[in-house]
């Protein structure tokens, strides 16, 4: 019963877990469209997920934004283009 229990309360905290609700239930592509149409200055309507790959938390997509392939990682909650996620990662593990 104990086990039981445990599984239950270790299910309800990782599937309430913000970020991971959210990136399964794709509600973080429509703020991601949001992200992209701003920084690469194209209309939503122009901005399309070509491809993802999801983890709990993190992500990376590519899209087409008004004919530009770019690429996107998802850290936590945030967006960034793939280029300054990358020095972002890198300037904090110094």
């Amino acid at each position: 019963m104990k086990k039981l229990l445990l599984i239950v309360t270790a299910s309800a905290l990782v599937t309430s877990c913000g970020s991971l609700n959210r990136s399964m239930t794709g509600t973080t592509e429509s703020k991601l469209i949001k992200t992209v149409s701003v920084e690469q200055g194209c209309s939503i309507e122009n901005v399309k997920v070509l491809d993802k790959i999801r983890t709990a938390g993190n992500a990376t997509y590519s899209l087409d934004a008004c004919g530009k392939r770019v690429v996107y990682k998802q850290i936590g909650t945030v967006f960034m283009e793939s280029s300054k996620a990358e020095e972002t990662v890198k300037k904090m593990g110094r």
